[in-house]
């Protein structure tokens, strides 16, 4: 399986960035995960990337991103323009470590 600065540095390079979404581990939040869209990431290296949210720049380590998607447009060949949405494909997911029991 790919690593995910592998899958975040192809979409960067062949285009697709601001069509996805970087879900990662944001403690203090519900469910501890926190949805940033890809057109918001300023930089990527192989340990961290860069965001920028209202005005203020942010960096996460890759470790903690959880999964990567990509919107895909449904197919609205044969439906009113009201029924055509967008729905997201996981690019990338890692895989969660079973919770130790004590």
């Amino acid at each position: 399986m790919a690593m995910a600065f592998e899958v975040l540095n192809k979409l960067k390079w062949k285009g697709g960035l601001e069509r996805c979404e970087i879900v990662i581990l944001h403690r203090g939040v519900p469910g501890d995960r926190k949805a940033i869209p890809g057109s918001h990431v300023t930089g990527l290296d192989r340990h961290y990337f860069w965001y920028e949210e209202r005005g203020r720049e942010t960096t996460i380590p890759l470790h903690r991103i959880r999964e990567i998607r990509l919107k895909k447009e449904k197919d609205g060949l044969d439906k009113p323009a009201q029924a055509v949405g967008l729905e997201w494909e996981a690019l990338w997911k890692r895989e969660e470590k079973p919770k130790k029991r004590d």
